[in-house]
């Protein structure tokens, strides 16, 4: 999802006319066995890994297709979120699997013409919440609209009984028009709903009722700290109700990462970085973004993005970052990786790009992304495994990384542990939708 429209995007578009750059000598990906370890490549670092099985849809018509997030279902199967068309397009739901019968339909794709016809078209789904009690919520936003809607697991369809046939307007509290907007759900069944501005962040928190939640923050609202430049990521939340934004704060010249910590009523916790905020410039090289977290009983990990590469003839390189903070203070933790961190370069003229993360199941991360070589050679999608302690691991070929078979003009849009512990991982492909499931 785009939550901003400089930083990111621009060093986006700066990392793609970058990647001419042709890798030489470069062959491509070997191919992944159905388990153990995958066929020897002819360039070790290009290990990669095959799904065991995986979903690809196109647009009925010209337009492209693209996923926005996944979340698992209840039963065992998984609910995917996108639109097709773009911004001009249709959002859609789609159930891939499950024990039940499917809901939404033969195929499990359903057009959400209860938004598209009640409001302008140019609605896009920007994020989805965890489904929890039968529901789960998405949020929307286009041309002067921005909201939240409820979505009933066992029917497919929209809440009724939910604010306004479903849907609860955010507040738009008098800034210039919102960049992004992303909900989490809390400890307490809440919504925690993030619009952001240039620079500025907003959270309110929508009760499970489909009302806004007065004690919460400054009059039922809580925002960014006023001396801070604070551009959102993502958001999470911790075991005791504390709610974690990650993002970058602007420096000279440059963006840190950074963390702000709030409290579960929506006050500054004065004790994590300063006043609330704590920077990550050793992250940094040039400039950087944190990224997706995985809260833990003391700790929260963290990605980030570089602009620039240790690798001094890298010149087009974007390195990727995994960091561990201290869930109180704010600080890296010493012990993980070397100083806090583990920074990887693919060890080739290219730039790479690190975005969802989920625990791995034993003990460890993998972060989904994909890896820039050149506009010849392609974009494959990407999966990182990191162990617990901030090292590479090992086990998973090559140093804990592998490209995704089948994959060549792609972005990661989502990733998820199922139930059964297989992974999930939402790709767009070149104006297609992909969901892949990998063993576990």
């Amino acid at each position: 999802m785009s939550i901003r429209i400089n930083f990111m995007a621009a060093l986006r578009r700066a990392i793609n006319l970058a990647a001419i750059t042709l890798v030489v000598g470069l062959t491509g990906c070997g191919g992944g066995g159905d388990a153990g370890e995958p066929a020897t490549p002819i360039d070790p670092r290009e290990t990669s890994v095959t799904p065991a099985s995986s979903l690809r849809w196109a647009a009925a018509g010209v337009d492209g297709i693209a996923i926005t997030a996944i979340t698992p279902a209840a039963d065992g199967g998984l609910w995917v979120a996108g639109a097709e068309g773009g911004l001009e397009g249709r959002p859609f739901l789609r159930k891939v699997g499950g024990a039940a019968s499917n809901p939404c339909g033969g195929d499990g794709l359903r057009f959400l013409l209860e938004i598209s016809t009640r409001f302008e078209r140019r609605q896009g789904i920007t994020s989805m919440t965890r489904v929890r009690d039968g529901a789960f919520y998405l949020s929307f936003q286009g041309p002067g609209t921005v909201f939240v809607a409820r979505y009933l697991e066992r029917t497919c369809t929209i809440d009724p009984n939910f604010g306004d046939q479903g849907v609860v307007g955010v507040p738009v509290s008098g800034l210039a028009a919102p960049t992004g907007l992303l909900i989490e759900r809390d400890r307490m069944d809440g919504v925690l709903v993030a619009i952001t501005f240039p620079g500025v962040t907003q959270l309110r928190r929508l009760t499970p009722q489909g009302q806004w939640d007065a004690s919460f923050g400054n009059q039922g609202l809580a925002t960014s700290p006023g001396t801070l430049n604070f551009w959102l990521s993502r958001m999470a939340t911790a075991a005791n109700g504390d709610i974690l934004l990650s993002g970058s704060v602007s420096i000279p010249f440059a963006f840190s990462p950074a963390i702000l910590k709030l409290d579960a009523s929506g006050a500054t916790v004065a004790s994590f970085g300063t006043g609330g905020v704590q920077l990550y410039p050793e992250l940094s090289i040039g400039t950087a973004d944190a990224g997706s977290m995985v809260v833990e009983a003391n700790r929260v990990v963290f990605n980030a993005n570089t602009a620039s590469s240790v690798v001094v003839d890298d010149v087009v390189t974007y390195d990727s970052v995994v960091a561990a903070a201290d869930l109180n203070t704010g600080r890296l933790q010493p012990g993980f990786g070397t100083g806090g961190f583990l920074r990887w370069d693919w060890g080739y003229a290219n730039s790479n790009l690190a975005g969802p993360m989920v625990p791995n199941g034993r003990g460890g991360y993998t972060t989904c992304g994909h890896v820039i070589k050149s506009f010849v050679v392609g974009q494959p999608a990407a999966l990182v495994d990191i162990t617990a302690s901030g090292q590479a691991d090992s086990s998973v070929p090559y140093q804990g990384r592998r490209l995704i078979a089948q994959t060549n003009n792609a972005q990661c849009a989502g990733l998820a542990r199922m139930q059964d512990g297989r992974l999930a991982a939402a790709i767009n492909e070149g104006g297609q939708a992909v969901v892949m499931f990998f063993d576990r």
